[in-house]
């Protein structure tokens, strides 16, 4: 082996040059061509080696940029998928605002209500006007929309309650009695419609109850205080019957049927009160008028001649009230029902007399008894020689 610094012959065994001191370093003993040759074989080995380096390196390389790029898609999914959770979220949270705003606005309800029923899906508009309703339930559009509905799907009873509803916050709303007349005509509820009627506070609302009015019957005798009996005939519009009572009770619920006229006869107080019922047994408005019936004894007896002494036999003629009766008496006595009853003119007793006589009339009240002297005393007849 030789130096690798001088190229002296080392000893077997030593470390260092013993020519230069230099550490030994074992330098094989071959030839050029062996160098060269080994050093084209540690050059390729080194090459190889090398490019195996390389490739490893790119290796490497490629698994850490692979690595980094999946990192990097996975970092962009996680931020992708967040963003798109946060949209949806956000997206969620607008819609969840938004029909909370819907679910709460009477105006959304009301107009989606009105779209749907011009497109006739009344199931949906009932749903929209309804919950309007909810929103608002004074609002009496919204009200006689849902009315409508009701008439359409023929739901008589949802429609009566919404109607007296909107009455009752409007009572001049016009279309909701017409729709209410409407229904009490197709039920034969005729006592309902008067009812519905007399509770009006409007007249411009009257032309709709029209067709249901029935006049009231006319009386042929003004009420009033009368001394004497009254009868009263009762008129009615033609196919009408009339019923009445008489002590001011409802002619509707308690009334007679008038077929003859009525004769007030009796000393009281009357209230005759009548109404009139249509064909199709529409009642009208009740008419009443109090009559007072006061009966006064009849006026004394008017005779003629006058009381006095006659010498010539008069007819004595007693003036009968209408509907009287006359008793008299000659002797004083006072006269009854059971005393003679004047007819005809009385022939004047001879002598001195009176003529008490008491007049009594239809209702057996007795004027005053009056009296009446007649002396008749005829001429002497002369004597015969």
């Amino acid at each position: 082996m030789k130096c690798a610094n001088c190229g002296a012959e080392l000893k077997l065994g030593c470390v260092y040059c013993s020519v230069c001191g230099h550490e030994a370093q074992i330098v094989p003993d071959y030839n050029i061509l062996e160098d060269d040759y080994l050093n084209h074989l540690m050059n390729a080995e080194e090459k190889e080696a090398h490019q195996k380096e390389q490739q490893r390196r790119q290796m490497e390389l490629k698994r850490k940029q692979q690595k980094k790029e999946a990192a990097r898609k996975k970092k962009i999914l996680l931020i992708s998928g967040l963003c798109a959770a946060l949209a949806v979220a956000i997206l969620v949270t607008v819609i969840l605002v938004v029909n909370h705003n819907h679910r709460n606005s009477f105006d959304y309800q009301y107009e989606k209500g009105l779209s749907y029923a011009a497109q006739k899906d009344y199931d949906k508009a009932l749903d929209y006007f309804s919950e309007a309703a909810k929103l608002d339930p004074n609002h009496t559009g919204v009200l006689l929309e849902l009315a409508k509905i009701y008439e359409i799907r023929e739901d008589a009873a949802s429609l009566e309650a919404t109607l007296l509803q909107i009455i009752t916050l409007d009572d001049t709303e016009p279309e909701a009695y017409r729709m209410l007349v409407s229904l009490y005509d197709k039920q034969q509820r005729y006592d309902d419609i008067m009812e519905l009627y007399g509770q009006l506070k409007s007249d411009s609302l009257r032309e709709i109850f029209a067709d249901y009015m029935v006049a009231p019957p006319e009386f042929s005798v003004e009420g009033g205080e009368y001394n004497d009996d009254v009868t009263v005939e009762l008129s009615a519009p033609e196919g009408c019957t009339i019923y009445y009572t008489l002590d001011g009770t409802s002619p509707v619920e308690r009334g007679k049927r008038y077929s003859e006229p009525i004769e007030l006869n009796n000393a009281k107080d009357y209230t005759l009160s009548a109404v009139c019922r249509d064909a199709r047994g529409i009642f009208g408005q009740v008419a009443s008028a109090e009559y007072k019936i006061v009966y006064e004894a009849p006026d004394s007896a008017t005779v003629t001649p006058a009381a006095g002494t006659y010498t010539e036999a008069m007819p004595i003629t007693i003036q009968v009230p209408e509907g009287c009766r006359i008793y008299y008496t000659w002797d004083g006595s006072l006269p009854s029902q059971n005393s003679d009853v004047y007819s005809t003119p009385l022939e004047m007793p001879e002598g001195n007399h009176v003529l008490s006589i008491l007049v009594v009339d239809s209702h057996n009240l007795a004027s005053p008894v009056v009296r009446y002297n007649y002396i008749y005393l005829p001429p002497d007849e002369p004597e015969e020689q």
